[in-house]
């Protein structure tokens, strides 16, 4: 066999090396998912439905629907020169969604209770990417929450019930609106004016435009708007509920100007919208607009927005270890040799690190979802949610960019792997829902006011008191260590000026988060080895630890080195 022959056998042989199942493949999240749901059995067998549906039905379909001349376009107007604002989507469009609806990704909010179960969903789900789903989905549970939470009976009658549908022929999809051009993460600068309609009680008319309005096309909107009269900034912001169409069946009065051409989420329609005169229905009281969207909207997209950059990283973990696995070169399979084990091994312990602590969070949202969640919990959530979407974030595009490495020039080439597109989201899922910046002093005003880092530390504390295990003291007394030196700096930080503490607060959380993710991953070790289950954990932590926390840690005078990086590179 010729040496071109062989090589593209290689290529060959790694397509046909790819799972055709994301949940069956994936060891731990099938060891930790009990640690976080004790009802997990229970629906265990649907994840591993839905793990064949992405790998096999919605993976081969958004890369179809990803195609440039497939993505979505807008259709303003009919044969009649009506206004319709359509937008028009391939076919693959369709075919990627279908299975993520049927499997209740949406339908399971209809009850409290299923936190975990939709993080699981969710995280196979983006494993194919945002796939033009990801982001409608993420924004129609905001909606549906805010409507459970805030909205009237009457709004909750007439509109959630076909955001939990399961059909995806009669479901509807919803969409959340907040920046404007003069904005951006400063909502308070918003503008679009809301006013009462004359003689109906209950009913406003928005005006004005909206700059990123993602999901264009989504059945319900939720946009907020400034009553007229009210206050400047956020506290004068009410959230409205913008049907796409009126009771009696006609189009609202909005406008669709274009659609955005964006670096990533491409099969996922943005645009600039106009509304004039839009009607519109309060989402609770107007005077608390901001928090409902705050607590209600923003803070679900943020916590599956962390959910989804794990998705992506997982995936670009697969296809860079199943491609070392068949690719040679200087006559060996790649995945021997060190520098390749070595991007390997610093892709999945990060992915290990980042899933750990979504995956708390996501534990957090279930209680609290509940009812059952104490006030440290709740302190701990306020200020994990934003966080952990800032760091995730940050670590999957990273990731993935090693990943490309291990691919070398077919890394960049969009239709040889999904690694292209999945980096491509992957800067789009670092801007969704509130810049790095903003989130980073957004946790240090929270922190400042309500002293929620010492609700944290204390239940760091307790996860770290609960490790028993002696294989697991070493990273143990490191993270406790660089516990106490991170809250000694954030205190410090907390207490000085204003220029002082924007100098250095992205700093001080990105220590932060990589002991809370520490802390998480030895939660999980700790229960793997409690339940004898077989398990990479504890070598992922402690290259976790060592690469991130351990002071003066140098692999070059550890001996062990090239033997830890072949064994946590062992198993996909």
């Amino acid at each position: 066999m010729s040496a071109i022959a062989q090589g593209r056998q290689d290529l060959a042989r790694w397509r046909a090396s790819a799972p055709d199942n994301f949940f069956t493949c994936d060891a731990n999240l099938r060891r930790v998912l009990p640690l976080y749901d004790p009802n997990y059995r229970c629906y265990e067998a649907e994840l591993v439905a839905f793990g064949h549906a992405v790998a096999t039905v919605i993976d081969p379909a958004a890369a179809i629907n990803d195609r440039p001349h497939n993505h979505p376009r807008l259709d303003a107007w009919d044969g009649i020169g009506r206004r319709t604002e359509n937008i028009e989507f391939h076919p693959s469009y369709h075919e990627a969604g279908r299975p993520a609806y049927e499997a209740g990704l949406l339908a399971l909010a209809a009850e409290p209770g299923h936190a975990v179960q939709q993080s699981a969903l969710f995280y196979l789900l983006t494993q194919a990417g945002e796939m033009g789903h990801a982001c409608p989905i993420v924004c129609t549970l905001g909606l549906i929450r805010a409507l459970q939470a805030k909205g009237s009976d009457a709004l909750k009658a007439a509109y959630l019930p076909p955001l939990l549908e399961r059909d995806y022929e009669r479901k509807q999809t919803a969409s959340q609106f907040l920046t404007e051009v003069q904005g951006g993460s400063d909502v308070g600068a918003n503008a679009v004016e809301a006013r009462p309609a004359a003689g109906q009680d209950g009913v406003w008319l928005l005006r004005g435009e909206k700059w990123f309005c993602s999901v264009a096309n989504a059945d319900q909107m939720l946009v907020t708007a400034r009553p007229v009269g009210a206050a400047d900034g956020t506290k004068g912001l009410g959230t409205f509920l913008v049907p796409r169409r009126l009771p009696d069946g006609s189009l609202n009065r909005f406008r669709i100007r274009r659609l955005k051409t964006k670096f990533g989420t491409r099969t996922m329609a943005s645009a600039e919208m106009d509304f004039e005169d839009a009607v519109a229905f309060p989402i609770g009281p107007l005077e608390e607009g901001f928090k409902t969207v705050v607590e209600l909207v923003l803070n679900t997209s943020r916590w599956t927005n962390a959910l989804g950059s794990c998705g992506l990283l997982r995936r670009a973990y697969v296809e860079a270890w199943t491609f070392a696995q068949q690719r040679r070169a200087f006559g060996a399979a790649i995945g021997r040799y060190p520098l390749v084990q070595e991007a390997l091994a610093e892709m999945k312990s990060d992915l290990y690190a980042m899933l750990a602590s979504t995956l708390r969070l996501s534990y957090l949202v279930n209680r609290m979802d509940l009812g059952v969640a104490t006030a440290q919990e709740r302190a701990v959530h306020r200020l994990l949610v934003n966080i952990n979407k800032y760091a995730t974030s940050v670590q999957a595009s990273l990731g993935i960019r090693r990943a490309q490495e291990i691919l070398g020039g077919n890394g960049a080439i969009e239709d040889f792997s999904i690694v292209p597109r999945l980096y491509r989201d992957a800067v789009v899922f670092e801007s969704w829902e509130g810049s790095h910046n903003v989130l980073c002093l957004q946790a240090a005003r929270d922190m400042q006011r309500y002293r929620l880092h010492e609700h944290l530390f204390a239940y760091l504390a307790a996860l770290l008191d609960g490790v028993t295990q002696p294989a697991l003291a070493a990273a143990q007394d490191q993270v406790l260590a660089q516990m106490e030196v991170v809250r000694q700096r954030l205190e410090r930080l907390l207490a000085g000026s204003p220029d002082f503490l924007q100098s250095h607060i992205r700093r001080v959380i990105d220590r932060l988060m990589l002991v809370i993710q520490a802390a998480c991953l030895l939660a999980e070790a700790e229960w793997e080895l409690s339940q004898g289950l077989e398990t990479d954990k504890p070598a992922a932590l402690a290259f976790f630890v060592d690469r991130h926390l351990r002071p003066g840690y140098d692999p070059f005078e550890d001996p062990a080195y090239p033997q830890r990086l072949a064994e946590i590179t062992a198993t996909l």
